[in-house]
């Protein structure tokens, strides 16, 4: 299915990106390692083809969700979704369609739209505060200042700990 058909459809494409640190990643399959270098690539150069496809997904009309699958195994830690959203950002994807692809988006992928989602009078809302601003540095998303969920400050001792 081409792109364009996927958003005529309507339909939400989730992205959920991670990553590991060089020394929590497991190797390589050897057929991985065996094809990159009959193709003379990097895990690296694929990842940003990955990226690159996706803001062209993106830029065709599909709708595009970030999300993590945070906690399914040891390479999709909890706390990724800042980097999803970087990832788009780094493929080409404005930062402002990035953001909503985490707020906005999401929750109306979730059926939730017209009530959580965005910063609105009566909307239920999680709240995460940054020194910078997210428009002109995106990785400010992994330095936050303070976080508020259901309108009440969380320690953030008490997160860095969980």
């Amino acid at each position: 299915m081409s792109a364009r058909h996927v958003a005529l459809s309507q339909r939400f494409l989730c992205l959920a990106d991670g990553r590991l640190e060089p020394a929590e990643a497991p190797p390589a399959p050897p057929a991985l390692v065996v094809l990159l270098a009959k193709l003379g690539m990097t895990l690296e150069q694929v990842a940003m083809m990955h990226k690159r496809r996706v803001a062209a997904m993106h830029a065709a009309g599909v709708r595009i969700v970030s999300g993590s699958d945070g906690g399914i195994h040891p390479g999709r830690q909890h706390g990724q979704l800042p980097v999803s959203i970087a990832a788009l950002v780094e493929g080409g994807v404005q930062t402002v369609a990035a953001l909503a692809s985490a707020t906005s988006l999401a929750a109306q992928a979730c059926g939730v739209g017209d009530t959580t989602g965005r910063l609105r009078a009566g909307y239920a809302a999680d709240l995460l505060v940054v020194e910078g601003n997210v428009v002109d540095d995106i990785a400010e998303l992994e330095r936050p200042a303070a976080v508020f969920a259901a309108g009440h400050k969380v320690d953030a001792a008490a997160l860095k700990s969980s």
